[in-house]
């Protein structure tokens, strides 16, 4: 699983052992077609899938040239939507491609190879409900083997209250909102316990992430932080027994 480095938002790829690939978010500009140069052969031009965690442009915007480039299997979002450009363009790609489009909720599966991804969230209350996209973001639970991976979208303290007695301890976490205090409460942090932090983040971005409270929590739980401003791009491998994480830069 990749953390790549693409300035302020997320993009995570995930290959398995089989050669599956999963796209979940692609930051805000085309920087991701660069980076998926960097661990794709020249002549692979599809993707087996594509998550859009929530609409917002610093985690849809490069999926948009994503689509015009590669061929992908299957699209999996919310369904949010919103009055915004790169939304609206969103759903023209969409529409544009000839893929399986698949609405996730809480409850909801799929797998590919031995790689299991478990929706957390969100619940169709929350989206009925929700004044913020951000916590309507998909949360995602990776199990493969032994260990598990949480990625958690743009999700904050409501949200984590909900989920966190059901997720029980993961090996890493993707630090939700980049390191903003609205996310990675102490209380969350204490009960999931990751061994690994793991922060998409800006160089010397405008929103001072990530924010130095929750650098502090993720310190008091002991978890081993990495964060893209300063460590650039983030590989986490397994083979399901043994678990490997840190920076390992890639040529674009």
């Amino acid at each position: 699983m990749w953390v790549f480095d693409i300035g302020q938002g997320d993009a995570i790829f995930i290959q398995t052992k089989e050669g599956q690939q999963i796209l979940i978010d692609g930051g805000r500009d085309q920087k991701i077609l660069q980076k998926l140069s960097s661990v794709m052969w020249p002549w692979d031009r599809t993707i087996d899938a594509i998550v859009a965690t929530h609409p917002d442009a610093d985690h849809i915007t490069g999926l948009i040239s994503v689509l015009d480039r590669y061929q992908v299997n299957t699209i999996y979002e919310t369904g949010v939507r919103g009055e915004t450009p790169m939304i609206d363009a969103l759903v023209e790609a969409i529409g544009r491609e000839e893929a399986a489009h698949t609405i996730l909720r809480a409850g909801d599966r799929f797998d590919f190879g031995d790689v299991q991804f478990m929706i957390e969230w969100p619940t169709q209350e929350a989206v009925n409900s929700a004044k913020d996209r951000n916590n309507t973001s998909i949360v995602l639970k990776l199990i493969y083997g032994s260990h598990s991976i949480l990625l958690t979208g743009d999700a904050e303290k409501e949200v984590e209250a909900e989920i966190a007695k059901k997720i029980g301890d993961v090996d890493v976490l993707k630090v939700g909102h980049h390191g903003s205090v609205s996310s990675s409460t102490l209380t969350f942090l204490e009960q999931i316990k990751p061994e690994y932090a793991l922060i998409p983040v800006g160089e010397k971005n405008s929103y001072g992430h990530p924010h130095p409270v929750v650098l502090s929590r993720l310190m008091q739980v002991a978890a081993q932080i990495f964060r893209t401003d300063l460590d650039g791009d983030i590989l986490v491998t397994t083979d399901g027994t043994h678990l490997q994480v840190g920076p390992k830069s890639l040529p674009f």
